[in-house]
């Protein structure tokens, strides 16, 4: 009996402390790590100013030379002090010339040209410059000066000639006869065709043309005299291939071919007396020279 009254009540302390731990409150839950603070947002990038424009100040004119401010606007004679903005277009007449001043950078425009000022404004500490040649000659110097670079450009239908500081660039350009670019002074240039991508640089005292061939083979193709077949020219024509008046033969001991010697002794045997040459210009200031 008293077993039975010691189990008894060890069931009900047992239930009593199930109950009273089912009925009491949860622990509340431990604080959670405090988050980090968020970083502070950087401030956002500064935009990048827009370049400045410049303006090109005419120095020299002489004969007729007009500008318009855009196309479609009407020409204007131009006169020495005015300031010519980006996009003006300036053409010259016979005999005439101008010369701009582009921030230390001169530019001359020979007779009978049109150019147009495509770009023209400093970017930071370059300076962009871009003439595009649409007919006729122009000669440049472009400066170096510490801490402005020069970005400068002449750009024709077929080429491109640009240059970062250098003396006398010549560039010309003309429909049906192309374009001819050369550095008569000191430093380098650089022509790329426009159609090809092949490009060629040009020391001092160097020529290329659209076909951006390199200078020693531009130099050959205009001076070499190309070989022809004798027997389907006439002398005249075979004289003026080798660069010597187009009907007078060769001077004695300057060179010649083999087949003129042999032409003229065919005739000499013949009996056939040579015609004479035709009379030479009257201004012989390089008619019929080669």
């Amino acid at each position: 009996m008293k077993t039975l009254l010691k189990t008894l009540g060890c069931l009900v302390l047992v239930a009593a402390t199930a109950a009273g731990a089912l009925g009491a409150d949860p622990a509340p839950p431990a604080p959670a790590a405090a988050s980090p603070a968020p970083a502070a947002a950087k401030p956002a990038a500064e935009a990048r100013p827009a370049a400045d424009p410049l303006v090109a100040v005419v120095k020299i004119v002489e004969g007729t030379v007009e500008t318009r401010p855009a196309v479609g606007q009407p020409w204007v004679p131009v006169k020495v002090g005015d300031t010519l903005a980006e996009g003006a277009d300036i053409r010259t007449g016979f005999r005439a010339r101008c010369v701009l001043e582009m921030n230390k950078n001169a530019l001359q425009v020979a007779p009978l040209a049109v150019i147009r000022i495509g770009e023209l404004r400093r970017d930071g500490e370059t300076v962009r410059t871009r003439i595009l040649l649409k007919q006729g000659g122009t000669e440049t110097n472009v400066e170096k000066k510490n801490g402005v670079k020069n970005d400068f450009a002449i750009v024709t239908p077929t080429a491109t000639l640009s240059v970062r500081g250098t003396n006398d660039v010549q560039a010309s350009f003309f429909p049906g006869f192309g374009g001819h670019y050369g550095l008569g002074g000191s430093g380098f240039i650089n022509v790329m065709n426009h159609f090809t991508g092949s490009q060629t640089g040009v020391p001092p005292g160097g020529f290329t043309n659209d076909n951006a061939l390199p200078p020693g083979q531009f130099l050959a193709q205009q001076f070499n005299p190309m070989n022809i077949d004798p027997h389907a020219f006439e002398q005249n024509e075979q004289n003026a291939n080798s660069r010597w008046h187009t009907s007078l033969p060769a001077p004695p001991g300057l060179g010649g071919s083999t087949t003129q010697g042999s032409s003229l002794g065919v005739v000499q045997q013949s009996g056939v007396q040579p015609l004479p040459p035709p009379p030479r210009p009257k201004d012989d200031c390089g008619g019929y020279e080669y």
